[in-house]
């Protein structure tokens, strides 16, 4: 029942938030941009796309490494499910479904798997602060998009100290936990004890420093590409602007759609894009029908295809939504 109700709220939200996109705009003049829109250019930024998303199981695979190496194909088609699911699904159940997949059909732990996949959300973070921060020197920013970048910079500085932190303190950890655990009966201790030890197994690469490293810099080449598919994608519809400029609403709309939220990140995405377009001289209806577009090639490509290494792998979405949740919180109890 509550989930019901926060995805209505969320559904609710995106409404909203497509009207903001609305707003203002002559829905004739929406229409015209897409009638006139050179429509060649999605083939380009599709196939950037997808090498972006290539380079995030590159990325993925050093994640991994010290618990299991894992060949790129693999984790390539793992991703496209999970992402397909994502824009299907709410609440990024993508997540728990690529733990799901891996942990089956790779017999790790399936908690481990679900903590690299939390370590990627942090590289993003990071690399989309990188690029504000790299775009803030080539471009105005404006109060509200300083204001997020000092928000981001403090709040993923923190997410990332806490984890080194508990990486480095690891053996001081356990001794505390096992402190805390010791009036428990021995059957949930054991549980506790095999949970941390799972969620341990998954932070293994920040003791790798090389594989750390190489994490991020396939986060910062695998969003370079998406941004490359914006600007490809925008000279469709005659939009000339500095890369500059991509690259920062690659940024901010990615940034805010880390949280979870309704399937597809509907409306959460949009505003952001079409904002920032139009901060640099866009014009409303044209900014709207590109969005909408870029919305549509980042969502319609990428389901098809997992539908089909989901069949491919003789899984169902139903399969995959009832045992995903269950699978990767109950493996450890």
């Amino acid at each position: 029942m509550r989930k019901q109700k926060t995805l209505w709220i969320g559904v609710i939200i995106s409404l909203g938030l497509l009207a903001v996109v609305f707003y203002g705009t002559d829905l004739n003049a929406i229409g015209d941009a897409f009638r006139t829109a050179n429509y060649f250019y999605l083939v380009p930024a599709l196939v950037l796309y997808f090498i972006g998303v290539g380079l995030r199981a590159v990325r993925w695979h050093f994640l991994l490494r010290s618990i299991k190496p894992i060949g790129v194909w693999r984790l390539f088609q793992v991703t496209v499910i999970g992402y397909m699911v994502n824009d299907l699904l709410p609440f990024r159940i993508g997540e728990l479904v690529r733990a799901y997949i891996l942990g089956e059909t790779e017999r790790i732990s399936k908690a481990s798997v679900l903590v690299t996949i939390i370590l990627e959300r942090v590289f993003d973070g990071v690399t989309m602060l990188l690029f504000i921060g790299v775009a803030s020197f080539f471009l105005p920013l404006n109060e509200a998009l300083r204001t997020l970048l000092l928000i981001g910079s403090l709040l993923f500085a923190a997410v990332v100290a806490a984890l080194a932190l508990a990486v480095g303190l690891r053996e001081r950890f356990d001794a505390l936990l096992r402190r805390a655990l010791s009036r428990l009966p021995e059957k949930w201790r054991a549980r506790g004890l095999r949970l941390a030890d799972s969620f341990f197994l998954g932070l293994t690469v920040l003791r790798n420093p090389t594989d750390a490293a190489a994490a991020l810099l396939f986060s910062i080449l695998a969003w370079l590409f998406e941004a490359g598919m914006y600007a490809t994608l925008a000279l469709g519809f005659g939009i000339v602007l500095p890369f500059s400029v991509f690259v920062l609403a690659t940024a901010v709309a990615n940034l805010v759609t880390i949280v979870p939220s309704t399937p597809g990140y509907v409306g959460v995405f949009d505003v952001p894009v079409k904002a920032i377009l139009a901060l640099f001289g866009v014009n409303e209806s044209v900014a709207a029908s590109y969005t909408l577009l870029l919305h549509a090639a980042l969502i319609v490509p990428v389901v098809f295809l997992g539908l089909a290494l989901m069949w491919r792998l003789g899984l169902s979405l139903g399969q995959l939504r009832k045992q995903s949740a269950r699978n990767v919180a109950l493996e450890e109890m």
